[in-house]
């Protein structure tokens, strides 16, 4: 009893989408550590940033979920929001400044939005690399 191509190629699928998850996961905590460090002035320790970073997405994905059913699905751009106020309250619990005192609100929020642009950056490049390598594998079979 053989495996058919099908089955095959949904279990390359998914070890692909667990190495992005994983990849992406890694490249968030060295983001985060990078914003923190260019707004507070030292680099934090990068397990306590993928703690910062996976506790962040845990807790944004609880909001995301009340909100679509306060909201009947259609959150938008408030999921983006909630994103930054969450991810700015993780960041001003957990991640400390050199004196161990919280970094407070206003510059937990500062990282935050740094580490989201930063984010968007790394998205925009992946995506024109992404582009640039099916586009051409796409165009090199005609």
């Amino acid at each position: 009893m053989g495996t058919s191509s099908l089955v095959a190629l949904a279990g390359m699928s998914l070890v692909a989408m667990l190495v992005a998850f994983v990849v992406g996961i890694l490249v968030a905590g060295l983001a985060l550590c990078v914003a923190f460090r260019l707004i507070i002035g030292y680099m934090p320790a990068y397990l306590r940033s993928l703690g910062v970073v996976l506790l962040t997405a845990v807790a944004v994905m609880v909001a995301s979920i009340v909100l679509g059913m306060l909201m009947h699905g259609s959150n938008g751009w408030l999921g983006v929001a909630v994103e930054f106020l969450v991810g700015a309250a993780v960041v001003n619990y957990l991640l400390l400044s050199q004196n161990g005192s919280r970094i407070g609100y206003g510059k937990a929020c500062l990282v935050q939005l740094v580490y989201m642009v930063i984010g968007f950056v790394l998205f925009v490049i992946a995506a024109a690399i992404m582009a640039a390598i099916f586009g051409t594998a796409i165009l090199g079979m005609h």
